[in-house]
């Protein structure tokens, strides 16, 4: 065998004598009362596996004696190191309690689950402690409602933990108080232990604090704000006032609300304290906030500037402006809402650099339709519901859904609860940080430690500024933890298989898919009319806000007065898509071939527009000539339309006026054409066949009476002439006879007759 392959036989035999001696050393060397119950502690001092089933008092509820951990020092105990434990014992009873002391109690196996470690906290009062370690009577008798302060050093040789490799984690630690030998009150906590030769892998926790202010609503502008500068909102002021009435409501509630929020013990001022005690911690603000702070009293806008000062600060990531609600848009299918938020968001000053990312609103994973929300905002990922205490405790999740995968967020819950006031009555800051460090301690134990932990309550809680500060604090001093920033954590790769988002579900009081969509569809209308003025961003100037303001995950805790802001929202912005208007006409009659037809069309606005008038007969007897719509001033534009009949029939003709994108910007009209072109025709060819008749009988009256000499001499030479002509070529052989005068005058006569 050579020297390279020994060495990780040797390793792996050392891993399992430490692992025998783990269980082993704490019966070898903790004396006779690690086994058994001495004469002085009758109680069982026996491993977690052993604890007590049977119900018994709470220690916190029912206790006499309430016990709390001031401090812990150091918070991971190395061999050769003296532990110092500082604590507070109050006297709830009305009793003085005779020969009182504290008795410090160790429960020296290793645990190996987080289970493990909420059990040792869960045990009851009169549930087994371990071993007895050290104890420090107290000078004089516990007055009725007294507290007292108790100082304990046990010293390095008392400990008793073994310094072997692989032995580093959570034990048991328990604070007794006694009186004439009874125990009356208990206070659980841990020792964390790090043995020399270690270098445990250090797992990131990083601590996220989201800032969203109270539901609100932005009022729509009413007036012009100088003569210069007019109003293009054509509403008159009485009908925009009644439609933005309960935008008015939730604005001046919001106000309140805020200065509530933002003063000395609102949940912000609280969160912004608590997110300052280290630049580790991770912002996450809603942009929203501090426009509405900086519009605000003078109470919330010391809270903008103090929010700009940590933004500066820590590490920042922006939700979408007014933090809209991901999963209503979402089973709306209005993706576009949440990229009209992040561009808003875009926008701003403040937070324009920041990344995105997106809060769930409802417990546990969201479904796949939800997640979608990610891949349209191109966030960074999306923060999802608490997920309880697990082996491996990871925070980045990967999600399968028919689009792609996803990446979550998943706080951890139980980490969560011990910043945030869920830890129990008698927990104090130096206790909650044991408990983190035990849990963590477990984490990183595993065989493949996760890419982070994370910290972080809902919207609505902030976390005790105190509790954090011991928890941050703990997270660097521990070998096996560090306090990063989020990003630190969405850096690394998940140790968790990636899961198929669950089944589609509904949020509690989620806006419905049809408010959804009304106000998508309302911003829409008005973005298309806009179009066709010339400063179109100038006239739809906070339409976005309005727009996004019901969707805020806010208005979830008012159902009833969101749906009047949606109504109410969706009438005014569809008003910004009124003001032109094509005037009706009559039917119309058309018997030329060739006619103008004149439309009006009424600007009701006080800028200009340039739209576009389409006259669309609905059959091919009729045609629409080439025109030009004019610019559309204030008032009424007269606009003619040349028209060509081409065969008698009835005809709708259909009037639209369009945006350059051929957007019907106004109502459209219709009106009935009857065509009769042939009629023109007709009276032409009567008037022709007319002057023809005309001609004929001119000539004829000129023929009988208008005869001149010339032609009347010339018929009687005619008379005259023979009537045989001559043989050609001769001589005819016969005489031709002579005829009379009369018989001239009488064949003359006959001929006048005939003709």
């Amino acid at each position: 065998m050579t020297a390279r392959t020994a060495r990780p036989v040797v390793s792996a035999t050392l891993a399992r004598v430490a692992l025998v001696l783990a269980v082993l050393v704490p019966f070898l060397v903790a004396g006779p009362g690690a086994g058994r119950a001495s004469a002085d502690d009758p109680l069982d001092p026996s491993p977690l596996s052993a604890a007590g089933s049977t119900p018994a008092l709470s220690p916190v509820e029912a206790s006499p004696v309430t016990v709390r951990l001031t401090s812990i020092s150091p918070q991971v105990l190395r061999a050769g190191e003296d532990l110092h434990i500082s604590a507070t014992v109050t006297n709830t009873t009305d009793d003085v309690l005779e020969n009182p002391e504290v008795v410090v109690w160790f429960n020296r196996f290793r645990m190996f689950s987080r289970d493990e470690v909420a059990e040792w906290a869960a045990r009851d009062l009169q549930d087994p402690a371990g071993q007895r370690s050290v104890s420090e009577p107290l000078d004089e008798p516990l007055g009725p409602r007294a507290t007292r302060t108790v100082s304990i050093i046990v010293p390095a040789e008392s400990v008793r933990l073994t310094d072997l490799p692989g032995l580093w984690g959570p034990r048991g630690l328990a604070l007794e108080f006694r009186a004439d030998r009874e125990r009356l009150g208990m206070a659980r906590t841990y020792v964390l232990w790090s043995t020399t030769d270690d270098e445990p892998p250090r797992v990131p926790v990083a601590v996220v604090v989201p800032f969203v202010g109270p539901p609100t609503a932005p009022v729509p502008r009413t007036a012009p704000e100088s003569p210069e500068e007019p109003s293009p909102d054509p509403t008159p002021t009485d009908g925009t006032a009644s439609a933005a009435s309960a935008a008015v409501t939730a604005a001046a509630t919001a106000d309140e609300d805020l200065d509530d929020l933002t003063d000395e013990g609102g949940r912000l001022r609280r969160m912004l304290a608590a997110a300052n005690v280290d630049e580790s911690v991770t912002l996450v603000v809603d942009p929203s906030l501090l426009a509405a702070a900086d519009s605000g009293s003078a109470t919330a806008q010391r809270f903008a500037e103090r929010l700009r000062t940590a933004i500066g600060n820590h590490e920042t990531y922006a939700l979408p402006w007014a933090d809209p609600d991901v999963a209503a848009v979402q089973h709306a299918d209005q993706g576009e809402l949440l990229t009209v938020a992040v561009e808003r968001t875009g926008s701003t000053e403040d937070l324009a650099d920041a990344n995105t990312l997106l809060w769930s609103a409802d417990p546990g994973t969201p479904d796949a339709q939800t997640l979608a929300g990610v891949q349209v905002t191109r966030a960074a990922a999306m923060v999802t519901g608490p997920q309880q205490a697990q082996a491996s405790s990871e925070a980045l999740q990967t999600v399968a859904t028919s689009s792609g995968d996803v990446t979550t967020i998943a706080p951890d819950a139980l980490l969560t609860s011990l910043v945030t006031g869920g830890a129990g009555a008698q927990s104090t800051p130096a206790s909650i940080a044991q408990r983190a460090l035990a849990d963590l301690a477990v984490v990183a134990h595993g065989a493949v430690p996760p890419a982070g932990v994370v910290i972080a309550g809902d919207r609505e809680t902030a976390p005790g500024r105190e509790a954090l500060a011991a928890v941050v604090e703990a997270l660097k001093s521990a070998p096996w933890t560090e306090a990063a920033p989020l990003s630190r954590v969405l850096a690394g790769d998940s140790t968790v298989p990636a899961q198929r988002a669950p089944l589609p579900t509904d949020g509690k009081n989620e806006l419905g898919a049809q408010s959804v969509t009304a106000l998508a569809d309302a911003r829409e209308d008005a973005r298309s009319f806009a179009e066709v003025l010339d400063d179109p961003e100038a006239y739809l100037a906070g339409i976005d806000d309005e727009v996004l303001a019901p969707l805020a995950v806010a208005w979830r805790a008012e159902p009833k007065t969101r749906a009047e802001l949606v109504r109410q929202t969706v009438q005014h912005v569809r008003e910004r898509a009124e003001g032109l208007s094509i005037v009706e006409t009559s039917d119309l009659n058309v018997i030329a071939t060739t006619s103008d037809l004149r439309l009006t069309v009424r600007n009701d606005l006080t800028v200009p527009a340039r739209a576009q008038l389409v006259v669309d007969p609905r059959k091919a007897c009729l045609t629409v000539g080439d025109f030009e719509t004019p610019v559309l001033d204030p008032g009424d534009t007269s606009i003619t339309v040349p028209l060509e009949a081409h065969a008698n029939c009835d005809v709708l003709v259909e009037v639209a006026l369009v945006g350059p994108s051929g957007q019907d910007v106004a109502e459209p009209i219709a009106f009935s054409a009857r065509l009769s072109p042939t009629i023109e025709s007709v009276g032409t060819v009567v008037v022709a066949i007319l002057l023809v008749l005309g001609l004929a009988l001119g000539i004829a009256r000129t023929v009988r009476r208008g005869q001149s000499a010339r032609r009347g001499a010339r018929t009687v030479a005619e008379a005259d002439a023979p009537v045989n002509l001559p043989v050609l070529g001769g001589t005819p052989t016969d005489p031709v006879p002579e005829v009379s005068d009369d018989e001239r005058a009488r064949r003359l006569a006959e001929d006048e007759g005939a003709r």
